[in-house]
């Protein structure tokens, strides 16, 4: 019996999924790749990543990487800029600067942050240089009382935040490519279903993610695939589902309506396909995800 008749033979369902190599389009492979919660994971990293690129930027780091400050001058209060921004309550405020460059060449601006009321517009301020970064003498997000390692630490658990969001996105980019691969490449079977329980894994803990299982069998070899999931409705709403495994390893293998709801088939042309719509806002996420991430090395490079 050939390839095909045997595949028709197991469900009239089969009939209408093409021979590999199958045709994955790129919007189909990106929602892959990009989509199964992105929303939790993304927003979880993109939050954290907040908070150390504030660290780094509105911080500097100047209160923890050790630094021999010494005064280069006077320099005189430009303008004081509120940065909607609060250490322990305290709002936090720009204060720029203006000061002449001691060479005559021009003139040196920048801006040191700190607490309210520190100084008024047009104050005489004394001017500190280290390196190649000048500060306002007395300005500081430390306050009496406080460790000199808030604003490090401050950087070090947004970063871990951050990344911790990002395990649900990496775990997602393997996950995906994975499908892609058993869409293209993968034979195609019928697995039944066997029974559903409960996972340790709750979302806002109260939802508990579910665990499905079903069994399929390859050359009289019998396998089974599990799949988590916190809505199985698409999953339980018949005895029998798809599934692409691969040939050369039949245990690996991925149940067709496991797939996010946005991937379609196309019975006319055999392809897999998602709308572009669909991508824009996990592209959007994840966009600004890795934008804050070089944005955070890039300001850690120039206060260091």
């Amino acid at each position: 019996m050939s390839q095909r008749s045997e595949r028709d033979s197991l469900s009239p369902a089969l009939q209408t999924i093409p021979l590999p190599p199958r045709v994955v389009s790129l919007s189909a492979r990106l929602y892959l790749r990009l989509s199964s919660n992105f929303m939790f994971g993304w927003f979880v990293a993109g939050f954290g990543f907040i908070f150390a690129l504030t660290a780094v930027g509105i911080m500097g780091l100047d209160d923890t990487i050790p630094r021999i400050w010494s005064k280069v001058g006077k320099a005189k209060i430009t303008n004081i800029e509120d940065v909607f921004f609060f250490i322990n309550n305290d709002k936090i405020y720009a204060y720029h600067f203006e000061a002449a460059d001691p060479a005559g060449v021009e003139k040196i601006t920048g801006v040191s942050y700190g607490y309210e009321g520190k100084y008024e517009t047009g104050s005489e301020v004394v001017l500190q240089k280290a390196g190649k970064r000048y500060r306002i003498q007395g300005l500081t997000l430390t306050k009496i009382g406080s460790s000199w390692w808030d604003p490090l630490l401050f950087l070090g658990a947004g970063c871990l935040f951050g990344i911790q969001g990002l395990l649900a996105p990496i775990n997602t980019w393997f996950a995906g490519g994975k499908a892609i691969e058993l869409l293209q490449h993968g034979s195609a079977t019928v697995a039944m279903y066997l029974d559903m329980s409960p996972t340790n894994m709750q979302i806002i803990g109260k939802h508990t993610i579910m665990q499905v299982n079903f069994e399929y069998q390859v050359a009289g070899e019998t396998y089974t695939v599990s799949v988590r999931a916190l809505d199985t409705s698409r999953l339980t709403d018949a005895k029998h589902k798809i599934v692409f495994y691969n040939p050369m390893s039949p245990k690996q293998s991925v149940v067709l309506d496991s797939l996010p709801s946005g991937i379609h088939f196309d019975e006319f042309s055999g392809s897999f396909w998602a709308s572009p719509l669909r991508c824009l806002l996990p592209l959007l996420a994840a966009a600004i995800v890795c934008g804050q991430i070089v944005a955070i090395a890039v300001l850690a490079l120039q206060a260091i």
